[in-house]
């Protein structure tokens, strides 16, 4: 695990090693534990990493190389099978220098190409590769979008990144706000697709690579991987059972202690079950309220103490929000109004003095059916755009947090029409075999990698823990979309599969509990919150986000708050929005100021390459230098 970014530059010709350096320290939280970086000799060409070192401790030092060195491998991620694909690679005579995964990239790429080695991973993973005899830089995502990679183009030059934030502190890069992408924030809060919060910076979709000549650095967006549609077929509960299984073992897989994010609901339960019975008293973990309602802890510990897991749990501080909402929005790199990222934040911080590694459940829910919302597809209803102003709700029929009009009256700009991914993605929703996998898959490739996935990894990796999701395994997927109607909701019911596979598992009254979602108590927290601020206008004026009406923005939250709060998303999402962009404001002044020192020829060197620890602690002291 660890943070990538890198830079090509045919203006000046090259890429400035502080530069790199700078930008590769913004990452620190992703990678602490030690850094890498690669300048090629004959194309103006940097790349980068930050390591957080989880599989091969002593030898995963990035990048790797194949083909006499001109093949250069980075990643960001793990590959859970890449020791079979190891085998496969030394039987065809590939020397390898580690047990890392990372070189099984290099390796590959060299032997299968770019298409070949993707369709070969199953893993979470952002990867560039840089092929130096075709000249070309290779970056892909993994198929679910797990992991976060973002780039931006302009004439004569390209970048990329695991953080948005890097992209966006580079001196010739536009921070302008995309007044689409800010339609659909205070629509879903969040942005959905290949755009990002700013106009010129981008997200590879998951499941997609990226080709970029190095001479002409405009990319290539090539699809390699979409969920399968269409396909029905049912799975007995052995077949599931074994799936899910291996798909918990293999995301064990590490050099360092795991342990399991455990609520108490059905999904992350039977991973804990599953956990424990690999690894004796493996470590769990859970979070509480002091509000009854919203307090699962006592089903997480009754599955802790059936298994026999090393439970820890933690009770989150109702007094806590006011001072934990500026941390967390300062931890991600576009606003995402997730209530639940604020305890996420919390648990992820006190696991991390435990252990390194955490599985969770996300995906089980677009999988299998455990919304309910879910429950009227089962009839066949059907939706036609992404945000569908009439009935108020997504193709899922997952809820809209404003309307049109609202959203035009909050907003400065009218949005543009669609970005082609949008139409795109409803074109292979037509795919599906019926509503209801229809409105799995459109849960699957909007809300789950732009909402929930973003919020684990940024949550996570904020303090240096990486998160693993065995859901959504290649496999499990495949499965889990493919089951009929009735495997899934039955009018009772939801994730009925999955419920068979948790009685082998787990007591009676966990199997048969009704999903409860991840809500707060909310509505004290906003309403403390926005009175410590003062005058409403005043406060929306003072951090002006560009795009927002700041004074239809105090009209709509003082109406709400003496109505009672009953649009707690719509608040949180404000809330959140206005105290990430004064972060991201802050942080990218300081850091545009620090990259500036950095554009000039008087510093820029080529640094010798040695291939050992020797070279990572060199790198890792030229790069705590290059941030002071």
């Amino acid at each position: 695990m660890c943070g990538i970014v890198g830079v090509i530059d045919t203006i000046e010709g090259r890429v400035s090693s502080g530069l790199l350096a700078s930008l590769a320290g913004m990452m620190h939280s992703r990678g602490p534990d030690g850094a890498g970086h690669f300048f090629s000799t004959s194309a103006p060409v940097g790349m980068a990493m930050r390591r957080l070192s989880i599989i091969d401790l002593a030898g995963g030092w990035q990048p790797f190389y194949s083909r006499d060195e001109r093949v250069v491998a980075f990643q960001n991620g793990e590959i859970y099978n890449h020791r079979s694909l190891r085998s496969q690679l030394q039987s065809h005579g590939h020397p390898f220098l580690s047990e890392t995964d990372t070189e099984v990239l290099a390796h590959g790429y060299a032997e299968w190409g770019a298409d070949g080695l993707v369709e070969r991973l199953d893993g979470m993973f952002a990867l560039a590769i840089l092929d130096q005899d075709r000249r070309e830089l290779h970056l892909a995502r993994d198929r679910l979008g797990e992991k976060p990679l973002f780039y931006v183009a302009s004439p004569g030059r390209f970048a990329y990144s695991s953080d948005l934030l890097t992209l966006a502190s580079l001196p010739w890069v536009s921070i302008d706000i995309s007044p689409s992408s800010l339609d659909y924030y205070l629509a879903l809060h969040y942005v959905p697709g290949d755009s990002t919060i700013f106009e010129c910076i981008h997200r590879v979709l998951p499941g997609e690579r990226i080709v970029v000549p190095i001479d002409r650095p405009q990319p290539r967006r090539i699809r390699y991987f979409r969920p399968p549609l269409g396909v029905e077929r049912s799975h007995s509960d052995d077949e599931l059972n074994e799936i899910i299984v291996e798909a918990v073992h293999s995301r064990m897989l590490a050099d360092v202690p795991v342990g399991i994010f455990l609520s108490g609901g059905l999904d992350s339960s039977i991973l804990a079950a599953i956990a424990a019975q690999k690894q004796s008293s493996i470590a769990t973990f859970s979070m509480g309220f002091h509000s009854r309602v919203h307090d699962e802890a006592p089903y997480a510990a009754a599955v802790a103490n059936a298994i026999g897991s090393d439970h820890h749990h933690f009770v989150f501080d109702n007094e806590a929000f006011s001072g934990l909402l500026p941390k967390v929005a300062a931890a991600l790199d576009e606003p995402v109004g997730d209530q639940a990222l604020l305890p996420l934040y919390w648990l992820c911080k006190e696991a991390r003095s435990h252990i390194a590694v955490a599985l969770s459940g996300e995906g089980a829910d677009e999988l299998f059916g455990g919304y309910s919302y879910y429950e009227e597809h089962r009839r066949n209803a059907s939706r036609g755009c992404l945000l569908d102003d009439r009935s108020q709700v997504t193709p899922s029929g997952f809820p809209l947090v404003t309307n049109a009009a609202e959203r035009s009256w909050l907003l400065e700009w009218k949005r543009s029409e669609g970005p082609s991914w949008e139409a795109d993605l409803l074109t292979w929703l037509e795919h599906s075999t019926d509503s209801l996998q229809r409105a799995l898959a459109a849960d699957l490739t909007t809300w789950l990698p732009d909402d929930l996935l973003v919020k684990f990894d940024r949550m996570s990796m904020a303090h240096s823990l990486e998160g693993r999701a065995p859901y959504l395994s290649p496999q499990v997927v495949a499965a889990g979309l493919a089951l009929p109607t009735q495997d899934k909701v039955d009018g009772t019911h939801s994730k009925i599969a999955l419920r068979h596979i948790a009685a082998r598992w787990l007591p009676p009254q966990i199997v048969e509990r009704p999903k409860q979602g991840f809500v707060l108590p909310m509505r004290r927290w906003l309403k403390r919150w926005y009175t410590a601020k003062g005058p409403l206008r005043s406060y929306f004026r003072d951090h002006a986000v560009p795009g927002l009406q700041a004074d239809a923005v105090a009209s709509l939250v003082e109406n709400d708050l003496q109505a009672g709060v009953h649009r707690e998303r719509l608040l949180f999402a404000l809330a959140l929005l206005v105290e990430w962009y004064t972060a991201f404001s802050a942080r990218r002044q300081e850091m545009a100021a620090l990259h500036q020192n950095y554009l000039t020829p008087r510093v820029y060197r080529q640094d010798p390459m040695p291939r050992s620890r020797d070279r990572a602690v060199m790198i890792e002291n030229a790069l705590e230098t290059s941030t002071r």
